[in-house]
């Protein structure tokens, strides 16, 4: 149904998943209403009808939505960077900079169920990406280790340390998340 909207309707669907996303952070997601995302974004609820049948499509275009750009970032960051031997830093300071953005420290505050499942919902997607993403790093500790990395495992403890910060906070780590993410990442490569 998307791919066949016009230029005009792709814009709202979009207005309305991101007024959906404001208003999940101001509220929480059950306190989220179709009129409050119709006031937001200044449609009828007939125009939000057409988009979408009902709250819980909006919000699982929210968890859609929150992946893609966060997919879309990352490879922007690498395309800044294509340099393979500085792809773990372009990596962990993306993932840095996406957790200091606040994102998902006023998700924490507001939702932390709303947070958790779309953790969860994410979580596949953000292992294959990592998994793509790295490639060259893998290739270099694999000439530096000689032997093979067990990339899926890799991939694995990035998203799940990374859903456990956003989920249970950085208030009592010893180090910045860059340096404990490059930790992580470089251990269980050479380890793997």
């Amino acid at each position: 149904m998307v791919n066949k909207l016009g230029p005009r309707a792709l814009k709202t669907r979009q207005r309305i998943i991101n007024a959906a996303l404001e208003l999940i952070v101001e509220h929480g997601e059950t306190g989220v209403k179709m009129i409050d995302i119709c006031d937001r974004v200044n449609i009828s609820r007939t125009t939000m009808y057409r988009h979408f049948d009902n709250i819980e499509e909006i919000i699982e275009n929210v968890y859609l939505n929150v992946r893609e750009d966060f997919a879309r970032g990352l490879e922007d960051a690498v395309k800044n960077n294509p340099a393979e031997e500085d792809r773990l830093d372009v990596v962990v300071h993306y993932l840095g900079d996406f957790f200091k953005t606040g994102l998902i420290v006023k998700l924490n505050q507001t939702d932390p169920k709303f947070l958790r499942k779309l953790s969860l919902k994410n979580f596949d997607a953000r292992v294959a990406l990592y998994k793509r993403i790295l490639e060259p790093f893998f290739q270099l500790v694999e000439k530096e280790k000689g032997g093979k990395i067990d990339r899926q495992l890799v991939a694995y403890f990035i998203t799940h340390f990374y859903a456990s910060l956003s989920v249970y906070g950085t208030h009592s780590m010893p180090y910045d998340i860059e340096t404990l993410l490059r930790k992580l990442i470089r251990g269980i490569a050479l380890e793997s």
